[in-house]
């Protein structure tokens, strides 16, 4: 899969390839700090996403810091077993886009958003969007069965490499486990952070010059799509080259690479 290289400035007036437009609405507008953001590698890449995983800082690595990889196989990959209908965004899917896995093909299984919905992945497709979310999950079969993966940890101010656990073929999704994805860290499960209310809407407007997922947190899980040319309101907030916005497409928050 090639690797895509993006530059995109975030600075909130006069910056070429993202449109600013004044507010019209009753609201005032929030103050918004001018910040630059690069982002070198964006992250609607097919692959083993950040997940739980730390944002990076630029500190000395910790004794037992993982500083390439994850402990556990966080995207397991399953068979389906009848057509998977896939929607880039959930609830409100705007457009009502779509695309079919096929029965016998392969599913990423990430999370449950219900005991019905599901968010997933198509590794067989390295275009956007490749996330989205089954309404019906019970077209996913069982697992495949995967190889341990490399990891690399710190261990006596050296960088070690590890193996993760394999995980086995034949097992089925979780049922029963709502709005929690597998993590690298004990007890290998964290919540998703799936539809919190951050307040007032900003009044500022972005215009997307490309497409983007949408995590519940910076480098964390997928809980929608943002496509090139829609409107988002960013909040000021940034992290780890994320930018918090309000999506009004979606009528929801989240954390994207600007």
């Amino acid at each position: 899969m090639s690797r895509r290289v993006i530059g995109i400035s975030l600075a909130l007036a006069g910056v070429s390839g993202i449109a600013v437009v004044a507010d019209r609405t009753s609201e005032p507008p929030v103050a918004v700090q001018n910040t630059t953001l690069t982002a070198t590698t964006t992250d609607d890449e097919l692959g083993e996403d950040g997940g739980d995983m730390a944002v990076a800082a630029a500190h000395k690595p910790k004794e037992g810091e993982v500083v390439k990889g994850h402990r556990r196989i966080l995207l397991v990959t399953y068979y389906t077993k009848s057509d998977c209908v896939i929607h880039p965004n959930y609830p409100t899917n705007p457009g009502g886009r779509s695309w079919t896995i096929r029965k016998g093909d392969q599913i990423i299984w990430r999370y449950n958003v219900t005991s019905k919905v599901a968010a997933v992945s198509d590794p067989g497709d390295n275009k956007f969007p490749h996330w989205g979310f089954v309404e019906d999950s019970e077209c996913i079969g069982t697992s495949t069965g995967q190889d341990p993966k490399k990891y690399t940890v710190i261990e006596n101010d050296k960088e070690v490499v590890r193996k993760t656990p394999p995980y086995p073929a034949g097992v089925a999704i979780p049922e029963h486990r709502n709005l929690s994805g597998r993590s690298q860290f004990d007890p290998f499960w964290v919540t998703v952070d799936w539809m919190h209310d951050r307040g007032a809407i900003p009044g500022t407007r972005h215009k997307m010059s490309h497409n983007a997922t949408l995590r519940d947190a910076p480098n964390r899980f997928v809980i929608g799509n943002v496509y090139d040319k829609w409107e988002v309101r960013p909040t000021g907030k940034t992290e780890g080259g994320y930018a918090e916005v309000y999506v009004p497409s979606l009528h929801r928050w989240g954390w994207l690479q600007p």
